[in-house]
């Protein structure tokens, strides 16, 4: 950690320090920020020759001035060996044009910590649009709720150096003076660039594929936040309404990453590159909901989940398309996943209402949760043509000669998945034939 090398370093110095300035040097140091113009330049090894009276900094020889330089002890690299001055010089050659900005314009500032860790020592905080220079970067991407981002090894102009959390730095690479390309990135609006030119989905897409288990009524390529810019038009579609925000001025920052747009009651935050909260007013009520980038090809993945389904369909066929029993009528499956039902009465109204013709489509919306797969092979639903939006599903089994269903109960299905069967079922053996 460089707050605790340059601590330690700096008491290794302490033991050295000479009591006037002279030409035997102390240490060395690698310039992690350097002069614009002239000595010593980022990267440069220079001889330590004394310790500051004012303790955070340093005087070090610069070649070609008669008198030491008192340089910032956060922009220098300490090492007691010539040697080890060499070998992290060579190393920090990658990094000389590395730098970064501040992008977090509200409070609090952003910290600085003497580790890359969030409970580290908080020993600097820095500014909106403050410019720092790039030492080093975490391997790996690590979590610091509600953020996934590297850690930045940081050192400040003014000499502070220590560790930032990257969500709120804007890293970019500058041969020679970094000023003006800092400039032209704050003068940008990444963060609403990125709101205007992606479709977002709601959350729940990808808690639906992360449970793979995908509700077509729902899971829509036509359903998400759609930005139109050049009509600016936001389109929002919900599975069962859409919402069209015709704003009349450009979209106005309300926050650090918070955009109002003019005309409308349409609010949005950006929480990190793939994650915007959407607010509005529905029916007098505050509506606040999450939506995020899906990566993967929205349309093949409905596709996909209809194939499957097909698929499920074609096994059963290919047993038989004619399920008969005795008391509860015959069932013949028939192409495009529809069916025709007659001779159900003893299922009205208990399970089937009273209106149904016995014609309708099949479907299989549901999961079987793996404890049940044993005692059961799937889940499927029948839709009469007069109940489109209200399915009778069963558990069902493939048996000797046949299949059996056992119903269910609305409360044996969370999230589309059949958790158990229904206490009070009505079991039906179906003998299966072409």
């Amino acid at each position: 950690m460089l707050h605790r090398i340059l601590a330690a370093g700096c008491a290794a110095l302490c033991g050295l320090v000479l009591t006037s300035c002279g030409a035997r040097a102390v240490g060395y140091g690698v310039i992690l920020w350097g002069e614009k113009t002239g000595s010593p330049q980022t990267g440069a090894v220079v001889a330590i020759v004394q310790e500051s009276v004012v303790g955070s900094s340093l005087l070090i020889a610069v070649p070609g001035e008669k008198k030491p330089r008192e340089y910032p002890m956060g922009r220098i690299r300490i090492f007691r060996k010539k040697s080890e001055a060499v070998t992290y010089a060579a190393a920090y050659a990658s990094n000389l044009g590395s730098w970064a900005v501040v992008m977090k314009e509200d409070t609090p500032p952003l910290p600085v910590r003497d580790a890359p860790t969030q409970d580290g020592k908080v020993i600097y905080k820095l500014q909106y649009r403050q410019l720092v220079k790039v030492v080093s970067r975490s391997t790996e991407r690590v979590s610091v709720k509600p953020y996934t981002d590297f850690w930045y090894e940081v050192a400040t102009e003014d000499g502070f150096a220590g560790w930032v959390f990257g969500h709120f730095l804007k890293s970019f690479t500058a041969n020679g003076d970094p000023a003006p390309d800092a400039q032209r990135i704050l003068s940008q609006d990444d963060a609403l660039a990125r709101i205007m030119g992606t479709t977002w989905r709601p959350s729940w897409f990808l808690d639906m594929t992360a449970k793979g288990a995908i509700d077509l009524t729902m899971f829509r390529e036509d359903v998400g936040l759609f930005p139109s810019p050049a009509d600016r038009l936001m389109k929002l579609v919900l599975p069962l309404s859409t919402f069209e925000f015709h704003y009349t001025g450009d979209p106005q920052k309300a926050g650090a990453a918070s955009y109002t747009f003019p005309g409308t009651d349409l609010r949005i935050d950006a929480l990190d590159d793939e994650r915007i909260n959407v607010s509005y007013r529905y029916k007098d009520q505050l509506k606040t909901d999450q939506y995020v980038v899906v990566k993967d090809d929205v349309a093949q993945m409905v596709a996909t989940e209809q194939q499957r389904r097909a698929d499920l369909f074609d096994g059963l066929v290919k047993k038989g398309t004619t399920l008969a029993s005795s008391a509860y009528g015959t069932i013949r499956l028939q192409s495009g996943m529809r069916f025709s039902w007659v001779g159900f009465s003893k299922l009205v109204p208990s399970l089937i209402g009273a209106d149904a013709k016995g014609r309708g489509s099949l479907d299989f919306t549901l999961h079987v949760r793996k404890e049940l797969l044993p005692e059961y092979d799937g889940a499927i639903t029948f839709f009469f043509d007069e109940y489109p939006k209200s399915g009778l599903s069963f558990l069902y089994k493939s048996t000797a000669g046949g299949l059996r269903f056992t119903s269910l109960a609305k409360d044996s299905v969370q999230d589309l998945f059949v958790t158990h069967a229904n206490l009070s079922a009505v079991v039906i053996f179906f003998t299966q034939a072409p």
